[in-house]
């Protein structure tokens, strides 16, 4: 969101094509504006008070990166010694006064301010003074857009940049344009917004080639690697990062922060890639496992149904040997306890498996059980088995 604070800074150079005052010797400037006493204020012609009121602005915009309490003092000399009818320098030292106290978080006052030169633009506005209104207008909705972005008014953050965006592309003002829809790409990816992010990173892609500026092209990409990043798609998010990469190396000053920050997205795009295929390993050695214990699982199923086959057919054998020879006596049958509950719960209509869940014993043994008292009474049905174990007064 730093960098955002380009279209601050510069916009006012194109709007009013302010010279750098900051190589000029700023202690001779201000013993100049030191003679300015009040009285001498107060005594001044209106042409000799307009002076100084652009000595103050040199002053307050030379003095901004170096001494934020000097700036907020000379914007507010220039103020104070402007017509009542300079709404020009109201606006331009009310942004700056708004940066200043931005800048020591005091954002209530900095609103202020901001509102101030809001009042004061439309006011030029309003006397037909509208040779720089793009500008100006463009200037303040992207301080403002970055000053609500800062303090998550995301509703309004995103609609002046909006209103700053359309005075960009019809100023053609490529550069500044394709800042603020790099800004609004990193707002909605914050937002968790991942279509509206994706469409202004394009959008200020497309505008930075357009452009030609390679270093606006790295800035778009970077953000753009960090889009693919956080949408998982990492081979991409590398592939935008390296690009970006070869674009700062035609800029040597930003060179070393943009590749920071590109190595640090990288480094955590290769940590992610490590991390995957690690999980990826693992999965399919877990994968392999599963179908390793399966293929067992399988085995042991088909031997333990090979040895149930033949123990049934050894059962089946020892059966058909316990059948009662012809003109065995009746008296010679006898029955265990188990055997006549058995009969006696087929008696009221029980199932195989009601008898197992009755008798608390498995569903084979029952079956085992039925076979042996077939064999034993000689039947070959349950209604069978029962009337005859009647008959033979067997449950007495």
């Amino acid at each position: 969101m730093r960098r955002a604070f380009l279209l601050t800074l510069l916009l006012p150079c194109l709007a009013w094509g302010y010279q750098d005052h900051r190589d000029r010797n700023l202690d001779s400037l201000e013993r100049v504006a030191a003679r300015y006493t009040p009285d001498r204020l107060a005594a001044a012609a209106p042409e000799e008070k307009e002076a100084y009121v652009r000595l103050c602005r040199e002053l307050a915009w030379g003095l901004v990166n170096l001494d934020g309490t000097k700036t907020e003092y000379y914007a507010r000399q220039a103020i104070q010694a402007a017509r009542a009818d300079d709404f020009d320098t109201v606006y331009d030292m009310s942004i700056l006064i708004g940066q200043c106290f931005w800048g020591q978080e005091r954002y209530d006052s900095a609103r202020v301010h901001y509102m101030r030169a809001q009042d004061s633009m439309l006011a030029l506005e309003a006397q037909g003074d509208t040779l720089n209104m793009d500008a100006m207008k463009a200037r303040l909705w992207g301080t403002l857009g970055n000053f609500y972005a800062m303090q998550d008014s995301l509703e309004q953050c995103l609609d002046y940049y909006g209103k700053a965006g359309e005075i960009f592309e019809r100023q053609g003002w490529l550069e500044d344009c394709s800042t603020l829809y790099r800004n609004m790409g990193e707002i909605y990816l914050d937002g968790g917004e991942m279509r509206k992010s994706r469409q202004a990173y394009d959008k200020s892609l497309d505008l930075a080639r357009r452009s030609g500026d390679s270093l606006m092209i790295a800035g778009t990409l970077s953000g753009l690697g960090r889009w693919y990043r956080e949408n998982g798609q990492t081979r991409k998010a590398l592939k935008c990062l390296t690009e970006a990469d070869k674009y700062f190396s035609d800029h040597p000053r930003e060179e070393s922060v943009g590749r920071a920050d590109t190595l640090a997205v990288m480094s955590d795009s290769y940590r992610l890639m490590s991390r995957n295929s690690r999980l990826l390993a693992i999965g399919l050695a877990a994968l392999l496992l599963l179908g390793i214990g399966a293929i067992l699982v399988y085995l042991r199923l088909r031997k333990t149904r090979r040895d149930l086959t033949e123990t049934s057919a050894v059962l089946d054998e020892t059966i058909e040997e316990m059948r009662p020879a012809p003109g065995r006596k009746e008296e010679e049958i006898r029955l265990t306890q188990r055997e006549k509950d058995i009969i006696r719960l087929l008696m009221g209509g029980k199932s195989t498996k009601q008898i197992a869940d009755e008798l608390c014993l498995g569903y084979e043994t029952v079956l085992w059980y039925r076979k042996r008292l077939h064999a034993k009474l000689d039947v070959h049905s349950a209604p069978e088995l029962v009337a005859e174990a009647v008959k033979r007064h067997l449950l007495d």
